[in-house]
């Protein structure tokens, strides 16, 4: 009789269990019309080489593209891929 008890317990918590996920990360869908960049702005060579790309936390239409020149100064450079525009850079020197 106990060992009824346990594993019906034990499945009622599996179900409960398996009925209550849900995704916790919420996803971004399209909210427009989305149409190719024909020309994007020039980002000069001496920016530095390219080392990483990151998205904006918030809005999915920029980047900052993360450059490092030969004197190891970082430098960033915000990119709207929609529409394609390139901010200007900004430098982290260091020591």
């Amino acid at each position: 009789m106990v060992k009824r008890l346990v594993l019906l317990g034990f499945v009622f918590t599996l179900v409960l269990s398996s009925g209550s996920c849900t995704k916790l990360v919420p996803t971004f869908t399209r909210t427009g019309p989305s149409f190719p960049v024909s020309v994007m702005p020039v980002i000069p060579l001496d920016t530095g080489e390219l080392v990483a790309v990151t998205p904006h936390p918030i809005d999915g239409h920029w980047v900052a593209l993360w450059f490092q020149k030969p004197d190891k100064t970082i430098s960033v450079r915000w990119v709207n891929i929609t529409i394609g525009t390139v901010g200007a850079e900004m430098t982290i020197p260091r020591k």
